[in-house]
């Protein structure tokens, strides 16, 4: 998987490349400033000789990269502007090292004065390419009064952005914007990605995300460490082997899903699906009463049962033997018999469980409970249902996501799946992942239940991290060809389910052509 730092963790590891390596800070910034350059030039394509580029420059290391774009991007015939927000004797050490040699060779430094913005606000309306070289990873506060107005400016301009590092504005490890915030349509980030641009509102501003190598091997990573993994599609792959030709339906795995209600026969159903086309060999429903006789009609391939409301254990007791993995919750409801069932399975089931949707929520703000289950649990909330577990607002876990799944984590002592436009999946032992496969075709009803069901199925032959892993980037996946077929939009949950079995076989071939954008 590739490796996602921290800002702590970065700064460690140039300080380890510049102090014990003697990798010079100068050679650091030339080589992150050369690859940003490269990508600029792939922006611009043809234009790129004659482009016009304005570059926007602070006073740190971030416009020190600056600096060194402006040059090369001068160097191969672009008309460049650099502009300077920040007093020039703030400009330091290998920042002031670039500032100075673009001067010397015969560019020049526009010095932007406070609320006086008209000279770059004419040359932002005429650009082809505009470069953020403000802030970086360094920010921890709120962004000034002027300064806002600066990024607002910027955002106004009808041409390219290009942001160094991170977009300006941007929280480097919550992903949360400081007030302001650059929206770039791409990011080059320098040595290694850094945690902030994987969250919702991370990848919103960064855009399009490209790593630039600073020349520095990683084995420095073992001396720094490294917060998240970005989950790989090779890595996935590498999950799934073929099954034996003696294979049957318990070999390969029975689930039993544990969901619907009246009104609600639909989660149960959708659930199945799921795990049904993940690979599952036999799939049944406990459901209550009123839902059972819609499941029934609706999926022959299904065991659907009907728990007693007055004594709902007993027939949990008679389906568990041989089913490897249980699934529960998704549409299951939040009364008392719901909650007898779902605190049965945990005090008895020892296998892996997925708990999401109405499980999640019978136990708002007690989530250490969950930490006394007997088996292995998989936790699968989106923001709204980690809030109510964590007694936050969903608004607070958006603005710390990973803050918040370490939480659910050290309190459950689950694997939790933190959905989003970058699903987090985190260990007890440790591990994050982040998954950038998805778009907005998976933004329809019934899609969390659909990967409840398959990551159910995928717990029949890996580990609960191994499985969560494999289910959200599978999903995701589904969603990237559905997208790539009829749009982003107008699909139905079961149709990403009916999509899983295609996608498995061409994963596993190296035959997707769906791109993932980091």
């Amino acid at each position: 998987m590739i490796p996602v730092l921290s800002r702590d963790q970065m700064r460690a590891f140039d300080r380890y490349a510049i102090e014990t390596c003697h990798v010079p800070g100068v050679v650091l910034m030339e080589n992150a400033g050369r690859g940003a350059a490269d990508v600029a030039g792939r922006i611009l394509g043809a234009r790129l000789p004659s482009a016009r580029v304005v570059v926007v420059c602070g006073a740190g290391n971030n416009g020190g990269d600056g600096f060194v774009v402006a040059r090369h991007l001068w160097s191969r015939g672009a008309v460049v502007q650099v502009f300077l927000a920040g007093a020039p004797e703030r400009v330091l050490g290998d920042a002031r090292v670039n500032h100075d040699a673009y001067l010397d060779l015969g560019g020049e430094v526009t010095l932007l004065v406070p609320n006086e913005l008209a000279e770059l606000e004419a040359a932002l309306g005429l650009a082809d390419l505009v470069i953020d070289a403000l802030f970086g990873t360094g920010l921890d506060r709120p962004v000034p009064p002027e300064m806002a107005a600066l990024i607002d400016a910027i955002n106004r301009a009808p041409g390219h952005r290009l942001s160094l590092d991170l977009p300006s504005g941007l929280h480097a490890d919550s992903g949360a914007p400081l007030g302001a915030c650059i929206e770039a349509h791409d990011t080059v980030c320098f040595g290694h990605l850094k945690v902030g641009l994987l969250t919702p509102q991370g990848a919103r501003h960064a855009g399009r995300i490209h790593v630039c190598d600073l020349g520095v091997p990683s084995t420095i990573l073992g001396r720094v460490g490294h917060v998240a993994e970005v989950i790989e599609r090779k890595a996935v792959a590498e999950l799934f082997v073929p099954r034996e030709a003696d294979a049957h339906k318990f070999s390969v795995g029975a689930v039993l899903v544990c969901a619907g209600s009246g009104g609600k026969s639909g989660a149960a159903l959708l659930s199945a699906r799921g795990a049904f086309r993940a690979g599952a060999g036999l799939v049944s429903i406990a459901t209550w009463p009123e839902a059972l006789a819609a499941v029934d009609a609706r999926m022959p391939e299904v065991m659907a049962q009907g728990l007693d409301r007055a004594s709902p254990k007993a027939l949990i007791d008679l389906l568990l033997p041989n089913r490897r993995a249980v699934v529960v919750g998704p549409g299951f409801g939040l009364d008392a018999p719901a909650r007898e069932v779902v605190e049965h399975l945990l005090a008895t089931f020892e296998g892996p469980m997925v708990l999401d949707a109405d499980g999640l929520t019978l136990f708002r703000g007690q989530p250490e409970k969950l930490a006394a289950a007997r088996g292995p649990l998989v936790l699968t909330p989106h923001a709204g249902e980690m809030g109510r577990l964590l007694g936050l607002s969903s608004d607070e876990v958006e603005a710390d996501r990973f803050g918040a799944v370490r939480k659910l984590v050290a309190a459950t002592r689950a694997t939790v799946l933190l959905k989003g436009a970058r699903t987090i999946v985190a260990s007890p032992e440790g591990r994050v992942a982040v998954n950038t496969t998805g778009n907005p075709v998976l933004a329809t009803a019934g899609s969390g239940d659909v990967l409840a069901g398959m990551i159910g199925a995928f717990l029949c032959a890996m580990a609960p991290f191994d499985a969560t892993v494999a289910g959200v980037h599978v999903h995701g996946l589904a969603g990237d060809v559905l997208r790539g077929r009829t749009g982003d939009r107008g699909i139905f949950a079961s149709e990403i389910a009916d999509e899983i079995p295609r996608v498995l076989e061409a994963l596993q071939r190296d035959e997707l052509t769906t791109e993932t954008r980091i």
